[in-house]
């Protein structure tokens, strides 16, 4: 039987700011929280769930960061950069998320304005995260068809709206080329200059989540924001968005925060779901997950 493995993970560079003090604080902070099984009480899930959530996000972003040479070096440009994509629309996605009905609707159930808070520092480092994404997709677009293929691989996360492209000044970002191929240098040094204050929020976002915070919601609140959440999770395409979530923690607690039926997490999800974008998992830490015997 294959044994399914990520590709070696490469060191960090000299200077790396994923190796300060603050980057290691924030961490810290996070696992501390995100330690055990999930909470019984609803109270108390939202500080876990979201702890370990931002773990996931950041350690995806570190992971392209990592990985960006050993791609060029290997080849495996396509594949490296559908994971990234994947990396920084997570990210995107779960800020959207956030602004446009979680603390909105965390703030009307208990009349408490704290929340808005976090969206106010989301715009700290949100053009610079999405000016990531759309460099992404400009260097996905000049990739060479490749041999016996008609077109390339269509990007599989759903693309920025014509509002996000006009709100971001592209020209603001010097280390970001959109008229040449990928750059290496280029994109480590942009993640260099936000993604300290970006972990940093993510860190601090956290203390707005306790369960005295979330019992001010009530659990009503709670249920309106898990309905919204429910569905607007499930409308993206499961080859990507649940395949990241599977390879990128362990199975179980994939299993705990994505409770599926059987029959979806046993036979969907390593025969049907995981084979489209294979080769995008093994700069996961976890691609293991993606196999019949993995996901068991």
């Amino acid at each position: 039987m294959t044994v399914i493995k990520s590709h070696p993970l490469p060191q960090h560079p000299e200077g790396s700011p994923f190796l300060t003090q603050e980057y290691e604080d924030v961490m810290e902070k996070l696992k501390e929280k995100a330690e055990g099984d999930q909470p019984v009480k609803w109270q108390e899930q939202w500080q876990w769930e979201m702890s370990n959530v931002h773990l996931f996000l950041i350690q995806m972003i570190e992971r392209a960061y990592l990985y960006a040479p050993y791609a060029i070096e290997t080849h495996d440009l396509s594949n490296f950069l559908g994971y990234a994509e994947i990396s920084f629309f997570q990210v995107y996605s779960h800020h959207s998320g956030e602004e446009e009905y979680i603390f909105p609707t965390f703030v009307k159930y208990s009349k408490n304005d704290i929340w808005s808070r976090n969206v106010s520092e989301h715009h700290t480092f949100d053009q610079a995260l999405d000016a990531t994404w759309l460099y992404i997709r400009s260097c996905q677009e000049k990739l060479p068809v490749a041999d016996g293929d008609s077109k390339r691989v269509k990007s599989p996360v759903p693309p920025p709206s014509s509002e996000l492209i006009k709100s971001i000044d592209l020209k603001s970002f010097p280390n970001l080329d959109f008229d040449e191929p990928f750059d290496v240098v280029g994109f480590r040094k942009h993640i260099e200059s936000f993604i300290v204050p970006l972990v940093e929020h993510l860190g601090s976002e956290i203390d707005t989540l306790t369960p005295e915070l979330m019992d001010g919601v009530g659990p009503e609140g709670d249920k309106d924001v898990r309905k919204w959440l429910d569905s607007h999770l499930k409308a993206y395409d499961p080859a990507w968005f649940l395949c990241s979530a599977f390879a990128s923690v362990p199975i179980s607690l994939c299993k705990q925060m994505i409770q599926l039926p059987f029959l979806v997490r046993r036979i969907l999800v390593p025969f049907l779901l995981a084979p489209k974008y294979r080769g995008y998992w093994l700069y996961a830490p976890y691609p293991e997950n993606l196999t019949f015997k993995g996901t068991a």
